[in-house]
């Protein structure tokens, strides 16, 4: 298996974004990469346009790749684009000009990965949310995430993405010294570890899903959110009274070489659930993506985690695909094929016949 994100770089020219738009071979391209599980990053022409003009354009074919993805992969109909504010990079350590988000997916109080109904039908569409009240800016479920890069920042900033069902495939080996059975089996193993992090959020404190706890991590220190996430970040105090065991993490992690209390506490969770520290994790499931202005970087917000390096002048317009409720028989469909679409060898399982 795979463990890399394929990435593809697709070139966009202004007759791809009129008529027939979704018809357009790029544009079906780009949907046809995101339907397999891949990331796509469109370079949109000409290059020299304003910013207002790439922003336009960018929305533009994020329209015309969710037509196609309507069209010939069945997205729920329903999904429609959303654009954010422009987003800064903001240096959180003192005296450094940098910064690193550590993975995460976009929108994670409620754009988080679970399983279709069809594979494990006692799931409840309630539970695809983790967070009702407090949440970053916008409370849709982001399917696809993407933006649009309205500075590179100097030297350009680098996108890292993960396949999140690839890791909860190698955490479940890790703890039961074998492959899961099928597809229902992996499933429900996703599904316990969400019921975990869930019935202990009053612990914890987290608002989102961290990679800990989705592998299955019974220790509740995994399960704490950096803020941001940022390698750099410090965790709040009230966390630490309620975890002590947060106070060692913070100062010290596996590797040895982490920078910050929030990096160091993802090595830990790396280290438990996979068998691999952080720099490990990263040589195994890593591939990293150097956007150039006004780059477009799309992927699918579910089966991927992404992580950001880039210096504090880097600045993004955030363009996802979302819906605003993630249930009913057309997104089961939808989600039950984006798990089989990345473990093609598993198709032996037969499709669940259930409805949603």
């Amino acid at each position: 298996m795979n463990r890399k994100p394929v990435v593809e770089v697709i070139g966009l020219g202004e007759r791809d974004l009129v008529e027939a738009r979704s018809q357009a071979a790029p544009v079906i391209r780009a949907a046809t990469v995101l339907a397999r599980g891949g990331v796509t990053i469109l370079r949109i022409g000409p290059r020299g346009a304003t910013k207002q003009t790439a922003i336009a354009r960018g929305e533009a074919a994020l329209t015309a790749v969710r037509d196609a993805l309507v069209e010939r992969h069945d997205l729920p109909a329903e999904a429609y684009v959303e654009l954010d504010s422009e987003s800064y990079g903001t240096p959180v350590a003192p005296f450094t000009d940098r910064r690193f988000l550590l993975p995460h997916q976009d929108g994670g109080h409620r754009s988080f990965l679970t399983p279709s109904r069809l594979d494990q039908p006692d799931l409840d569409p309630r539970e695809r949310v983790f967070s009702e009240t407090v949440y970053w800016k916008r409370p849709s479920h982001k399917i696809y995430q993407g933006f649009l890069i309205t500075n590179a920042g100097d030297p350009p900033g680098t996108t890292c993405y993960y396949n999140t069902l690839t890791l909860l495939w190698d955490a479940f080996i890790h703890r039961h010294g074998r492959a899961p059975d099928g597809l229902s089996e992996l499933a429900m193993f996703s599904m316990e570890n969400l019921r975990r992090s869930k019935a202990n959020q009053a612990t914890h404190c987290s608002r989102y899903l961290t990679l800990g706890a989705l592998l299955g991590s019974r220790e509740i220190a995994h399960h704490v959110m950096p803020s941001g996430p940022r390698a750099e970040s410090e965790l709040w105090p009230a966390q630490y009274i309620r975890l002590p065991a947060l106070c060692e993490m913070a100062d010290r992690c596996p590797c040895g070489s982490c920078r910050g209390p929030g990096e160091r506490l993802f090595c830990h969770a790396c280290a438990h659930t996979l068998g691999r520290t952080w720099p490990e994790f990263r040589r195994d499931y890593e591939i990293a993506v150097v956007g150039d202005h006004h780059d477009l970087l799309i992927g699918n917000n579910l089966t991927q985690l992404h992580a950001a390096d880039s210096q504090a002048s880097r600045t993004i317009h955030p363009m996802c695909i979302v819906s605003d409720r993630a249930e009913g028989e057309a997104y089961e469909r939808w989600l039950a094929a984006q798990w089989r679409a990345w473990y093609g060898p598993l198709r032996e399982e037969p499709f669940a016949t259930q409805t949603a």
